[in-house]
């Protein structure tokens, strides 16, 4: 009886995932940074970066979403070998993220998406394995793209991603990524 009742609940799990209201994202971004030539981060050379981040969502309607999300960084492997040959330095960031999702359906699975974030930051930029710099604080940040999800939760995205760090750095690029909802 209880393997009936497993079964069926796995089941069911699978053919309503689309209408579960949580979901778990992976996403993978490779960026470039605009350290807007201020003083206080001129010790900074790299021009690319990459950053993990994870996050969670809760539908509240039909196409709103609103998440909590922890992305980590670093633009030393991004570079490549050569490019770090060149410079020690690098920035290496973490945000704790508060965000709301729109999806706009083009389709039974296809959707375009507006994420807005608000970022609690820090970051470090080191130069010759020295902390030359740091700062924390909150800002904003938004991401748009294509999304594409299953009928069994699993889900993709392509994007691209705007990170602003105060008013020394920004970084822009594009994600992937895959998520779950259950």
């Amino acid at each position: 009886m209880l393997r009936i009742l497993i079964l069926s609940f796995f089941i069911s799990s699978i053919t309503l995932a689309s209408e579960t209201p949580h979901k778990v994202g992976l996403e993978y971004s490779y960026s470039d940074i605009d350290n807007s030539s201020a003083e206080e981060t001129s010790d900074l050379n790299d021009l690319f970066t990459s950053h993990y981040s994870y996050s969670y969502e809760y539908k509240i309607a039909e196409h709103i979403s609103i998440g909590l999300g922890y992305l980590k960084g670093d633009s030393s492997k991004a570079d490549g070998i050569i490019l770090d040959l060149l410079t020690d330095s690098k920035i290496d960031y973490s945000a704790f993220m508060i965000s709301a999702v729109i999806n706009f359906p083009l389709s039974t699975r296809n959707s375009l998406y507006l994420k807005v974030n608000a970022l609690q930051y820090d970051y470090d930029i080191i130069d010759d394995n020295e902390v030359m710099y740091n700062e924390d604080g909150s800002d904003l940040g938004f991401s748009f793209g294509w999304m594409y999800e299953f009928d069994n939760g699993i889900g993709m995205k392509a994007g691209y991603e705007v990170l602003n760090l105060g008013n020394n750095i920004d970084i822009r690029g594009f994600n992937t990524g895959i998520s779950y909802r259950f």
